[in-house]
């Protein structure tokens, strides 16, 4: 099962274990049979709360065995399917747990169940790490991002727009920008075009992105969609 098709069955909530209603670690344990094919993953004896799924890593058998635990730091941050943990200091005693959805360098959005103590599911955006311990990230996880480097030529698998900065959100390059070239249009690659790497920008959150010959960034691999487009 995909994560899309995980967030559509359980739009409501699920109850895992048949004990103490939707708890948000019922969600997570879900996620994991579900989508990573791993049983029970985060329940084991002694452990009564969430944040006990990170603190406790060492002595969870099935969590050890099919995850990687990463510390929450500057330089480290989470991928889509990863699942975070919160410390108790978040809500006072329980800690939280939920799924990663998208994260970058400032914010984390996560599939979560009762984080409001009612037992409710929504897809959220938080707007830092605060109380984050760390997360999870599944070791059958594909990561196959390309390893390159300067001067290395790649093919766009598809179109890409050629933007002034290492960031969709800045701002396109126009075609005037070229010398070569005398109208407004957005600068774009079609797929199948072959650029020559002056420099590479590894983002935080997985994405590569590389400088062209022009001057502008092109995003070649887009880790959210697991798709490279070199």
């Amino acid at each position: 099962m995909t994560i899309d098709a995980f967030l559509k069955k359980y739009k409501t909530g699920v109850d895992y274990d048949g004990a103490y209603g939707k708890q948000c670690v019922d969600y997570v344990n879900a996620y994991a049979r579900d989508v990573l094919g791993i049983r029970n993953a985060f329940y084991a004896q002694g452990i009564q709360y969430a944040y006990q799924v990170y603190t406790d890593y060492a002595r969870l058998p099935t969590v050890s065995k099919y995850f990687t635990r990463v510390a929450n730091a500057k330089s480290n941050f989470p991928h889509r399917g990863d699942v975070i943990v919160w410390a108790k200091e978040r809500n006072g005693y329980a800690g939280h747990i939920a799924v990663v959805l998208d994260a970058t360098e400032h914010t984390i959005r996560v599939a979560e169940q009762n984080y409001d103590g009612k037992g409710s599911v929504r897809e959220y955006t938080y707007p830092n790490y605060t109380y984050v311990l760390g997360w999870l990230t599944p070791k059958n996880a594909k990561r196959n991002a390309p390893a390159l480097q300067a001067g290395q030529v790649v093919c766009l698998k598809n179109t890409a727009c050629i933007y002034t900065q290492y960031s969709a959100q800045s701002r396109p390059v126009k075609i005037k920008d070229f010398s070569i070239f005398h109208t407004t249009a957005d600068a774009v690659f079609k797929a199948g075009a072959k650029i020559e790497v002056k420099a590479v920008h590894r983002k935080a959150n997985g994405n590569i992105w590389v400088k062209t010959k022009y001057g502008g960034w092109v995003c070649v691999y887009d880790y959210k969609n697991d798709v490279s487009k070199v």
